[in-house]
């Protein structure tokens, strides 16, 4: 300010005052003239907004089409007075059946279509992909699906189209017959009667299965890699143990002969090493003073050993 001041007294050749007199009028002056234009935008802005309202309110071409679109929304929606909720099956269901449960318009055409088109509804949850279908009105209408739903459907193993005429199909359930087995016995086609288990977990069971000796309780199957306990929970219905495993002669076998899982080649080793330096194990607590063995895996292996006097 200082520097204005005196660029004011030398360019006007005043004084002191009268350059103070003037640079404050200056600012003044400024300051009205920026409150003066801020407030006619302001009113301005205001009159269109205005403008806007009212227009708004007009029967204009936009708000025309605004109020048609509602109306075709509302006609796809079914009207709550002629609902009357009954049992059905999508399959065989007619559009007007299926209006009558609630299902809107448009919902019920994309179902007839598909359906025209070789699909079969297996489970109420197929529904639920029919273009049209929301959730709210699948919830209210859920119960009167005469389908199974996903989890039921495990139960079933077939489901065959009966084309009895053109325009009627009749859905057989065939209910899932599963035969109970050895665990230890089983074979490739008993463990694939369990929903969730085919060829590939399979040959992974009867593979670690065997690598093990077979199994001494059922938990074991767990242990395979891989498998989910949903499935091993199914599995655990119908399989049973009676078949033991088989066991290793520990005072005869050699470290190249013992095949197992449970045991790296060098535990084997030691193992062996042990029994010829302090002659034959009589009890599994003979483990005990073998460095590379833990207790855990002591007991883990104990199920598979043969302490019989070698010959």
């Amino acid at each position: 300010m200082t520097r204005i001041i005196q660029f004011l007294k030398e360019y006007f050749e005043i004084n002191k005052h009268e350059s103070l007199t003037i640079f404050w009028g200056t600012c003044a002056a400024l300051i009205i003239a920026i409150a003066t234009i801020s407030l006619s935008n302001y009113h301005g802005l205001h009159e269109i907004k205005l403008l806007l309202t009212e227009y708004e309110d007009l029967d204009s071409p936009l708000n025309k089409l605004k109020a048609k679109e509602k109306e075709r929304f509302k006609a796809k929606l079914p009207q709550s007075a002629n609902i009357n909720y009954s049992v059905f099956n999508p399959n065989t269901a007619s559009q007007e059946t299926l209006l009558k449960n609630g299902i809107p318009k448009y919902a019920a055409k994309n179902l007839i279509n598909f359906r025209n088109k070789g699909k079969v509804y297996k489970t109420k949850e197929e529904l639920l992909k029919v273009y049209g279908m929301s959730e709210e009105v699948y919830k209210r209408i859920e119960r009167y699906i005469d389908l199974p739903s996903q989890e039921e459907e495990r139960n079933y193993t077939t489901y065959e189209r009966i084309y009895e005429d053109t325009t009627s199909i009749k859905i057989d359930y065939r209910a899932r017959i599963v035969n109970p087995f050895d665990v230890n016995l089983a074979s490739f086609e008993d463990l694939k009667q369990i929903r969730g288990i085919g060829e590939v977990f399979a040959k992974r069971i009867i593979k670690y299965r065997d690598g093990l000796g077979g199994f001494y309780k059922i938990e074991q199957v767990k242990d395979t890699y891989g498998l989910a306990d949903s499935t091993y929970q199914e599995l655990a219905k119908y399989a049973y143990l009676k078949e033991p495993p088989k066991k290793v002669k520990i005072n005869k076998i050699e470290a190249k002969d013992w095949k197992t899982y449970d045991l790296k080649s060098y535990q084997k080793k030691a193992i062996i090493a042990y029994r010829k330096q302090h002659g034959d194990f009589k009890k599994i607590e003979d483990l005990e003073p073998i460095k590379v063995l833990n207790p855990e895996l002591i007991k883990k292996i104990s199920p598979y050993l043969d302490f019989s006097v070698s010959e």
